[in-house]
């Protein structure tokens, strides 16, 4: 229990500090000219992928086989991104 907590509590911290991020991403990058429309931009992506997540989810859990295996998948997918991510060159 007190391992779950304590994993609870580190996912709150760090969706706190994205929530923080994406306020000031904006200004930072853009200024603070059109602020709104240029947020509301930056995190459509976001609303949209979190809006239709249980959907896909449920969706794939069947042809997959169940849950355990949309997991896995999903997991291949998170470390698949993170390889990517840490071996892209920036520009």
């Amino acid at each position: 229990m007190p391992l779950l907590i304590g994993l609870a509590v580190l996912a709150r911290v760090v969706r706190s500090n994205l929530t923080l991020l994406q306020a000031t991403v904006v200004t930072d990058r853009w200024g603070t000219t059109h602020y709104g429309p240029l947020s509301a931009l930056l995190r459509a992506p976001i609303h949209v992928a979190a809006a239709f997540a249980p959907w896909a989810g449920a969706a794939l859990a069947a042809p997959l086989g169940g849950y355990p295996q949309l997991f896995a998948v999903l997991a291949a997918v998170s470390v698949t991104v993170a390889i990517l991510v840490l071996t892209t060159e920036r520009t």
